[in-house]
């Protein structure tokens, strides 16, 4: 729902998808998923923060912020593959111990 509602209002995203993106929010750190999304959250919220930045301050011109989506990418991506390895290893170090 967020994604279309940001498709819908491509120059007032901000302001009128906030009812959805709030859900978004909430069902996400409700969900099995929260794990690696507080873990990309941790670790990435520099570029996140920069990115919901530069969209704010750009908001007609949204390419202007490609870098900072291309630095948010880079950091999730690293980030989800080193929390995939953490539970994968986890396991392994449970057994271990046993």
């Amino acid at each position: 729902m967020y994604q279309k509602c940001v498709g819908n209002y491509p120059d007032s995203w901000d302001k009128s998808c906030a009812q959805q993106r709030a859900a978004l929010t909430k069902c996400s750190e409700e969900q099995q998923v929260v794990g690696i999304l507080k873990y990309v959250k941790q670790h990435c919220s520099k570029q996140i923060l920069d990115y919901d930045e530069c969209l704010s301050a750009n908001q007609t011109e949204p390419e202007k912020c490609v870098n900072a989506l291309r630095e948010l990418y880079f950091c999730t991506e690293a980030t989800s593959a080193a929390y995939r390895q953490q539970q994968q290893s986890a396991p392994a170090q449970e057994k271990k111990d046993e």
